[in-house]
């Protein structure tokens, strides 16, 4: 009799200690046998039953396992991951916010300098050197644009389109040539349309003065003693324009240093011609002035411009 309950409490302790025990996060501790441990959650039975089901419990409920040979194993999990937008590249991904800071911050590089010195590269198709200097006020919505204009050789262009002068008193004037447009100078002030882009729209009013030097024919008929004779006489003449215009284009802020400009103007101009030799056929002896119809749009300019931003 003594050896039978010698061996049952001899078994006895050693139950007690081929159990495991679960200790939970609202500090309860239930006594288990520990089937799986996985990434998101704890399997087990319960130690006084291990016939019954298999109870499946939150691995983040678990604070602690003790195990049956003592050793304590600390339960934790990893963070949620947050879903991620396939349609953005997680390295790229930036608050609406950072990204208008970065957007302001690279036009404000684009913009640091405010002048810009440029060649028009469509002035030598026209016998002619043309620079312009552009400044940007009023937080880069507005410019001044002071384009001015030298030749070099005969305006090709401005003969082909400006027939004000020919035929003037029938035959007697005749053969109207531009030898060079010596100088020409303009002044516009124009508004912006984006303030706040690399590339922006502007519009706004232009004059300008071009002033051209050319000769003439001046054909003299007389009757000498047999049959009749013409004389021919060339001269000099100075041709100044006037421009009102509308100037329309866009710049291309490309970098700091470096900008693209293209414009269109269209207006009105007129025209004052003098001739070198005002006693034969032009009244008050002090030349004769030609005027265009300032009513009629008749006057065009365009511009490719590459130019150094400073």
């Amino acid at each position: 009799m003594k050896k039978t309950i010698i061996f049952s409490l001899l078994l006895s302790g050693i139950n007690c200690f081929a159990q495991d025990k679960l200790y939970k996060k609202d500090n309860t501790k239930l006594e288990v046998k520990i089937i799986e441990i996985n990434q998101t959650e704890v399997k087990y039975k319960l130690f006084t039953y291990q016939d019954g089901p298999t109870i499946i419990v939150a691995k983040s409920d678990v604070a602690l396992i003790e195990y049956q040979n003592g050793v304590h194993e600390v339960i934790t999990t990893a963070p949620e991951q947050q879903p991620i937008n396939v349609s953005q590249n997680p390295k790229d991904k930036k608050s609406k916010a950072e990204q208008e800071k970065a957007k302001n911050e690279a036009f404000q590089a684009l913009t640091s300098t405010k002048n810009l010195i440029s060649l028009n590269a469509m002035e030598p198709l026209n016998g002619c050197f043309g620079f312009s200097y552009l400044r940007e006020f009023a937080h880069n919505n507005a410019n001044i644009y002071i384009p001015v204009t030298v030749g070099f050789s005969s305006p090709t262009l401005n003969q082909a389109f400006d027939l004000s002068f020919n035929n003037i008193n029938g035959n007697y004037i005749s053969n109207y040539k531009f030898t060079r447009k010596t100088i020409e100078v303009g002044l516009g002030v124009n508004f912006q349309t984006s303030g706040k882009h690399a590339v922006t729209h502007f519009i706004g009013p232009y004059i300008g003065m071009a002033q051209y030097i050319g000769t003439f024919n001046e054909n003299i008929y007389y009757n000498p003693p047999i049959g009749s004779a013409t004389q021919t006489i060339e001269h000099g003449f100075v041709l100044n324009k006037y421009y009102f215009m509308l100037n329309n284009g866009v710049l291309f802020r490309v970098t700091k240093n470096f900008n693209i400009m293209m414009n269109v103007a269209i207006g009105v101009k007129t025209s004052e011609y003098i001739a070198n030799d005002p006693n034969k056929f032009y009244p008050n002896h002090n030349g004769y002035t030609y005027s265009d119809n300032p009513f009629g749009v008749n006057a065009f300019k365009f511009g490719v411009h590459f130019g150094y931003r400073f």
